[in-house]
Parts: structure tokens; sequence; C-alpha cells
């Protein structure tokens, strides 16, 4: 009696450590997907600097905080762009000390931190079972979709929007599982205290991204649908506190949609439609979509999600589970597969009658399939008879070797490349809303500019899209009385060439949201004043001569000597 005691005392000792191990794992598991973040400097995205730039912006917007937009450099859509909320809390960041571009970082940084935590929480509710949790938050981190989201993408409110999905869908299980307990006398009040954190789980991902928030909502309704044997009345308390959070997120908006004279985007659609192929594709491409058979963006589900997804499959057909089991990876599957044909180009017609509203490409569909194929395949755990009905260290091996599956099939991409500039002011200026100047540094000489010098800057510059003409930067060396002591054109001569390494002879070769760092130079006349110099700079079409103008309608902007 006393052996049989001892050895429960001590299984039961082994468990309840186990019970804080896990979800400390899922935390500590993300630390690959963080790690590209704690290197100097910024990685290049699809969106370059555009999230450091947006937070410069919302910094320096004073009283009109909650009236600002993340517009820079791009037009304003309330459904389709990044939402304020990522910005709101790297602004919190810069506040207590952190730079611009590291506050930025540290919101992508907790974007993988919470998703995790949500994610593990909501599957160890589901499962009652802590390492098919852990396997399903791996499987969510390291989704291909939610890397290439930060690291290729540069999607800052699409980031913050992973993070949220998992504690809105588990503030919407919370509210049915609780209000199922209670009467018709206790109805009302129960609703309004359980739906607060759907309420405001809600609005947050709304705040995020308005139109992922939005089409989340409606996979939501229809989990509900498909896992509740009380769908009626269950589905209309769900709803209702989700439609409450979607509109209390449109409500703070409100100071922002009021000046705006376009409420939605004319262009914010891009119709990239993927085809069946590229979703199997092995490779990883850095291209911007377009929707051509030959795109060579990231949109493919991954080994490590198709895989375990017919391994899940096959042992749940064989050995069977849990009904609450089988219809977690059933809605799983049926979701994600009606989300990968809605991506497809047979289903151009749905988004060409609104569904074009929500999203700037069909393909961030794929989140949704993150979400819901990750959470469906923990269901291969609790379908294996050795992780039942406890887990003990005697599982950790097999356990560790599921886990580490996603990590490696996207290890290699994991390291994306970066550029050591690190902004502390708003950009210069936005050529033809093509071109924008980030930075202007003065190489030589130190101090005062005087007769005879030679002035050499080092220019940054990002590519806010494809460039369509071919541009040639120009210097002008003027007195203060607007004399003309010295001039130089010159094509781009970026030293470390594109991403390909090939120079860059015209603008023509930039890639979109690239930054590019060059060093340009001009010769102050001998003949001049000795000193009170400063410098235009500016863009011309080569072909044409006629010149770029900037944001404000100049066709150069000025340089002082003491920059």
């Amino acid at each position: 009696m006393l052996a049989v005691s001892v050895r429960i005392e001590r299984a039961s000792f082994e468990h309840a450590r186990l019970h804080w191990l896990f979800p400390v794992l899922a935390l500590l598991l993300t630390a690959f997907a963080i790690a590209p973040l704690t290197f100097p400097g910024f990685f290049q995205s699809q969106t370059g600097y555009s999230a450091v730039y947006n937070l410069i912006d919302l910094h320096n917007s004073g009283t009109q905080f909650f009236a600002w937009t993340p517009t820079w450099a791009r037009a304003y859509d309330v459904f389709r762009m990044d939402g304020p909320l990522g910005y709101w809390l790297a602004e919190i960041f810069h506040l207590v000390g952190l730079s611009f571009l590291d506050a930025v970082k540290i919101v992508y940084a907790l974007s993988f931190l919470v998703a995790a935590l949500g994610m593990f929480k909501l599957a160890r509710i589901m499962y009652q079972n802590d390492a098919a949790a852990l396997l399903v938050t791996t499987l969510y981190v390291y989704f291909p979709a939610h890397i290439a989201a930060v690291y290729l993408r540069g999607a800052f409110g699409e980031a913050v929007a992973w993070g949220v999905f998992p504690f809105a869908l588990l503030a919407a299980s919370a509210l049915r599982s609780r209000s199922a307990l209670f009467g018709k006398v206790r109805a009302t009040r129960e609703f309004a205290r359980t739906a607060l954190p759907c309420v405001l789980a809600f609005a947050a991902l709304f705040l995020a991204q308005a139109g992922l928030a939005i089409l989340f909502a409606i996979f939501v309704a229809a989990w509900i649908f498909v896992s509740e044997k009380r769908r009626g009345k269950i589905l209309g308390m769900s709803l209702g506190a989700m439609v409450m959070g979607l509109v209390l997120g449109f409500v703070l908006q409100i100071p922002a949609i009021a000046p705006q004279s376009n409420f939605v985007a004319t262009n914010g659609f891009v119709p990239a439609f993927v085809y069946p192929f590229q979703l199997l594709s092995a490779s990883w491409g850095n291209d911007v979509p377009r929707g051509d058979f030959t795109d060579n963006a990231p949109y493919q589900i991954g080994f490590a999600a198709l895989g375990l997804t017919i391994l899940t499959i096959a042992l749940v057909m064989r050995q069977g589970a849990q009904n609450s089991a089988r219809r977690v990876l059933w809605f799983g599957i049926g979701a994600s597969v009606v989300l990968l044909v809605l991506m497809m180009p047979l289903a151009e017609f749905l988004w060409n009658i609104g569904l074009n509203l929500f999203l700037q490409y069909p393909f961030q569909l794929i989140a949704f399939v993150g979400f819901f194929l990750s959470l469906a395949l923990g269901s291969l755990v609790v379908a294996d008879s050795r992780f039942l009905p406890k887990q003990s260290l005697g599982e950790i091996p097999l356990l560790a070797a599921l886990v580490i599956v996603p990590v490696l099939a996207v290890y290699p991409y994991l390291a994306p490349e970066f550029t050591e500039f690190s902004p502390t002011r708003p950009a210069l200026a936005r050529f033809n809303n093509e071109l924008a100047l980030l930075d202007v540094k003065i190489v030589r000489p130190p101090g005062t500019w005087r007769h005879g010098a030679t002035v050499e800057l080092e220019l940054t510059w990002q590519a806010l899209k494809q460039p369509n003409r071919d541009y040639t930067v120009f210097l002008k060396i003027v007195d203060e009385q607007g004399n003309e002591w010295g001039a130089t054109d010159a094509k781009f001569s970026s030293e470390g060439g594109d991403h390909k390494g090939v120079p860059l002879l015209s603008t023509l070769n930039m890639v979109p949201s690239r930054v590019y760092s060059e060093k340009q130079s001009v010769q102050i006349d001998l003949n001049g004043p000795n000193e009170g110099y400063h410098l235009q700079l500016g863009l011309y079409q080569t072909t044409t001569g006629e010149r770029a103008l900037t944001e404000t309608g100049a066709d150069a902007i000025v340089i002082q000597e003491n920059r």
C-alpha cells in the first residue's frame, strides 16, 4: 500500500510540475521566431520602414492622437490598411525610452509571444491536454504565412492580429460555456458580464486590422454553429458580443474616419490570386504578390502543416478520438479548404461583389488557414494513447520530435536581410509617391561649408512602389541670395546594388519598399563666397527632364550644412 501511495504521489507531483512546464516551453519556443528582431537595424521587407515612419508620425501628431491614421506613403482605407492598435502600443514603448525602430520591433516580438500564449491557452481548454496545446502553439507560431507576414511582408497590423486571434476565439468560447450555466432570470446580467472580454477582444482585433476582424468573426460564428449543440441560442449571444466589439472598434476610429474624403481606397485591392500548385511549393520567394502563375511570393501551406494534417487524419481514422477533438479536426480542415478555394482565381467573382473591400490581397485569408489548421492538428496528440490520460516525462522525447518539425520547416527563412539605418525624425520627402528620401548624412566636410570644398552626402532612399520612371539625382549649391555655385547630376549609385547584387543604373531596377543607401557629391566653386551655403536636392526624369514633386508640391528640398 505504501509503495502504491508513493507512486501515486510521485505521479501527481510530476503532472503538477509539467502543468506549468508546457506553457513555459510554448513561450520559450518563440525564441527562434523572435531572434531576428534582436539583430541591429531593421529587416528589409515589402513595406520597408513604413511602420517606423508611421510611428514617428503618430508621435508628432500631438493632440490629434485618436484622429491619427497610419497613412505614411499610402492612401487611407479603413478596412484594408493597418489599424492604429500596434502603433499605440509602440508609442508607449517609445515614451519609456526606446527608439522608434526598437519600439516597432518590440511590438513584433510581443505579437509572437501573445500569439503563443493565447493559442496555448485556447488549445489547452479545447483538448484538455498540454502536449496537444504545445504542438498547436508551435504550428501556429511557425506557420509559414505567420513568419512571412513579419519578415517578408512587414505587415505590422496583420502581425498584431495574429496575436489577437486566439484570444478572440477564447473569449467567445468563455462566453458560451458560462452563459449556458444560467437560467433566464440571470441571463441578461450574466451575458453583460461574460460578454465584456469578447467585446474587447474583437474591438482590439478591429483596431489591429478591421477587414481581418470582420471576416474572422464570420468564421468564429461558423465554428460555434458546428461545435455547439445549443447552437441557436449560443450563436445569437456570441454574434451579439462580436458585433458589439466590432462596433466599439469602429466608434473608436470615428475621429480618424471623419476627416477622410475617401472611406475606402480606390485601388486598395490587388487581385493576386493563388494557384493550387503555389500552395504546395517548396520555394520561399520574396516577390511582391501580383497574381501571376510565375509569382514567387510565399503562398505555401508548408511541409509541417501538410504532413501533420495527413498523419492526423490517418491516426484519427484508425484509432479514433473524442467527439470534441473530431469536431475541431474536421472543422479546421473544412474551413481551411473553403479559405484556400477563396484565394484561387475561380473565386474571383466573390471578390468582385464585395469581398475585396476587406483585404488588400486574397491570400491574406491564409492567416485563418494557419489559425484553424494549427488548432485542428492537436487531434494528432489526443488520438495517440501514449499521451492519455495524462502527460508524463516519458512522452517528452516523442512530443519534442513533433514540435521540432514546424520550427525546422521554416528555420531557413528566419534570416532576413537587414539594414542598419535607424530613423529618428520624419522622412525628408516623398517624390511622386514613388521614392522616399529617408535621410541625408553629410559625410564631409565637417562644420561650415567653404568655397572650393567638396560636399559628400550619404542618401538613404526607399522605393515606395515599383518606380515606372528612370530618375536622376540633382544637387545644387546655392548661397543666401539664391546664386548657384556648384551643381551635379548623377544616376543612383547604390554601393550594394539591388537584392541580387546588380549595380543600380536605373531606378527602374529598384525593388518595391527596399531601402537603398548611396553617396553623391558636389563641389563648391572657388569663386563663390567664403561661406553661407545650402544645398538643393531633387529628382528629374532622365528622358524628359521633368522634375519629380514632393508631397508638398515642391520640386526640391533644402539641405543645410549643419544637418
